[in-house]
């Protein structure tokens, strides 16, 4: 939203891959992101946005990640080169030079007056001799008729040299873009806020609408022969044009209009013009209300597309929804997880497969269940599985050949690769608990539990180890209570091992960000005292290589030190390697984005190691592998049909 009633943050790098297309991911939640339908490549591009404020490190990202819809599933794509992160941007397609335009947007709290052209292959600098000043969410449409593309309005933002104090000055002034060069056309047109444009071809006209000072819905015509904005006044106008979208709808040729939020929203209102009136649909099915939604038309399927946005209350949208007859429908990949975090991610040496369940994101806490196998994710149906499992942990038991999930009420789950059972729950096991960890230990042949805070948010110290049958606390030699700890067995030390974590040493101990070691023989913890370590951090990713029984460490929130000698969370993308004795940090020529929380695990047909999802102020779904020391991301390449000239 604008009015920045969600708190700015700075960039996220979003790291450049070589050309391709991410397997079938989707898109994190955002807001202020545009989208516009390519009928060049038949597929709808999406670019940038910005996220919710990100709890770990009390800050927003802007993005600079790049998807196509296709229709039935999101694909990221990463050309050579990108525009800088941004959100606030406009966007349009240029019909005459076959091209996505973009201009200006916000980064972090610095407004931008870029243009930047995507060709369906690579983006690409316009370096035009004259530009409109710096600023964002100003309304662009494309002029076919006349090839130009109009651009009206936005807003400068201005911040105090201390960056506490915001002022926002509304622009009214008018711009025009002929492929190469902006022009100014009008200085100062009318009193409109919040403005939206879309082209209507059928009428040849563009049309806005927005919020006049007292911020009410207004609408206006552009007309080019006299450089000026005039006035419509239909019976109707929608109610709230505060940071809706528009779409030109080719099905029924109207305009479609969808969003905004004002002080009497409640429920979402959608609305299409024909040019003399705007109708309001009577739609038997609909979305959140929201803001700052990506919103677009696909006519290969005669509907319209859209994405994400920052609802009344609760967290951003993550879904996509398509609107045709009166109804908005949700859709998505049913056979691809969609961004999480937080989620089991364990392998089956015995049926060679990975087993994924439950998670979050934004919006909902997932109770799903799927295999990774071969390179391929399948969901998985049981009528036994747990249905109320939240913040689950899990493990493998080798020998009895069996998946353990534990979850966060303290409810343990079996899973023999057929069907769930729950463990007696009269038994005596580990409380209810978040952020615990799990592991099987080889040695011991015992599931070992540790650490987590209760539901008093006390950080726990408690190990126990289950065997099938019964669990059993350890209470001697405890680790400093924590949590987020990443946790694995060892080979080479035959032996639990922790690193790092977030918590406590005593419960009147202030909160400290752990960068130590402790090994579990099965009746106590000892430190283990390694010259170097990847430093104070929690909730990093962890897994065995199998080629060399090393441990591959990756991630999480690390602590580092600013130029003012201050300690600052940020998320980590490096990558350390534990022989059993030293750490050794690697460097790969690809590397991962920076995450937490992820799921890490060897693929044991593969036999390589994969990450899947994760957290990094935005939730993730891109997938990666790890073997001989390098990070390779798991891609395909989907044909699609690119048009002449």
């Amino acid at each position: 939203m604008s009015d920045h009633s969600l708190k700015r943050g700075f960039l996220f790098c979003i790291f450049l891959l070589a050309a391709g297309s991410a397997f079938a991911a989707t898109p994190s939640g955002r807001y202020e992101t545009k989208m516009v339908w390519d009928p060049a490549i038949h597929r709808a591009v999406l670019f940038g946005g910005l996220t919710a404020i990100d709890a770990g490190t009390k800050m927003q990202y802007d993005l600079a990640d790049t998807w196509e819809w296709t229709g039935s599933r999101w694909l990221q794509v990463f050309p050579p080169h990108s525009p800088p992160a941004r959100s606030g941007e406009s966007m349009v397609f240029d019909s005459a030079r076959n091209r996505v335009v973009i201009f200006g947007g916000r980064l972090a709290k610095t407004n931008l007056n870029d243009t930047w052209s995507f060709d369906g292959t690579d983006w690409t600098p316009i370096n035009a001799a004259n530009a409109p000043s710096v600023r964002e969410i100003a309304a662009a449409a494309y002029d076919s008729a006349r090839d130009r593309i109009v651009l009206f309005g936005g807003t400068h933002q201005t911040y105090s040299a201390d960056g506490k104090t915001l002022t926002e000055t509304p622009l009214h002034d008018t711009w025009e873009f002929n492929g190469t060069n902006w022009t100014q056309v009008l200085t100062e047109g009318p009193a409109v806020n919040k403005a939206i444009i879309e082209y209507d071809p059928v009428r040849n006209q563009t049309i806005m609408l927005g919020l006049n000072t007292s911020a009410a819905t207004v609408m206006y015509a552009w007309d080019p022969a006299a450089a000026t904005w005039k006035q419509l006044t239909p019976t109707v106008l929608p109610t709230c044009a505060n940071e809706g979208a528009m779409t030109w709808q080719s099905s029924n040729n109207t305009i479609l209009y969808t969003g905004g939020v004002c002080a009497a929203t409640t429920s979402e209102e959608t609305y299409e013009w024909d040019g003399t009136n705007w109708t309001k649909i009577d739609l038997t099915s609909s979305t959140d209300a929201h803001v700052g939604s990506a919103l677009t038309f696909d006519p290969d399927r005669q509907n319209a597309v859209l994405f994400g946005g920052a609802p009344v209350t609760g967290a951003l949208l993550t879904g996509t929804f398509t609107y045709s007859n009166k109804a908005w429908s949700g859709v998505g990949d049913i056979d691809y997880p969609v961004p999480r975090s937080l989620f089991t991610f364990t392998s089956d040496p015995v049926d060679k497969v990975i087993y994924m369940f439950g998670g979050v994101n934004d919006a909902t806490t997932f109770f799903d269940f799927w295999t990774y196998q071969n390179g391929m994710f399948r969901p998985v149906l049981t009528s036994s599985q747990p249905t109320d499992c939240g913040a689950p942990i899990g493990a493998y038991d080798t020998d009895r050949s069996k998946l353990i999930v534990l979850c966060s009420a303290g409810a343990t789950w079996e899973y023999d690769g057929t069907k769930w059972s729950q463990f007696d729950a009269n038994k005596t096991a580990p409380p209810a608990h978040r952020f615990a960890s799990l592991v099987y230990d080889q040695n011991l042949k015992k599931i070992v539990f540790f650490g987590g805070f209760d539901l008093n948010s006390v950080y726990l110290d408690q190990t126990w180890t289950y065997d099938g049958t019964v669990w059993t606390q350890v209470k001697k030699n405890p680790a400093p209570s924590r949590s987020l700890t990443s946790m694995w067995y060892d080979p080479i030390l035959k032996k639990t091992v922790i690193y790092g974590g977030l918590g406590r040493i005593t419960s009147q101990d202030r909160l400290t960000r752990y960068s130590d070691m402790w090994s579990f023989d099965g009746t106590g913890w000892t430190q283990i005292k390694p010259d170097v370590t990847p430093g104070m951090r929690y909730g990093a990713e962890v897994a065995v290589d199998p080629n060399t029984g090393h441990a591959i460490l990756f991630g999480g929130i690390r602590v580092d030190v600013d130029a003012n000698n201050n300690q600052v969370q940020v998320y980590a993308n490096d990558t350390w390697d534990w022989d059993g004795t030293t750490w050794k940090q690697i460097t790969s020529p690809l590397t991962p984005p920076a995450r937490e929380n992820g799921g890490f695990a060897l693929d044991p047909i593969r036999n390589q190691l994969v990450m899947f999802g994760g957290y990094s102020g935005f939730y993730l779904s891109d997938l990666w592998t790890f073997a001989n020391g390098k990070w390779s991301q798991v891609t395909e390449v989907v044909s699609r049909r690119r048009a002449s000239h």
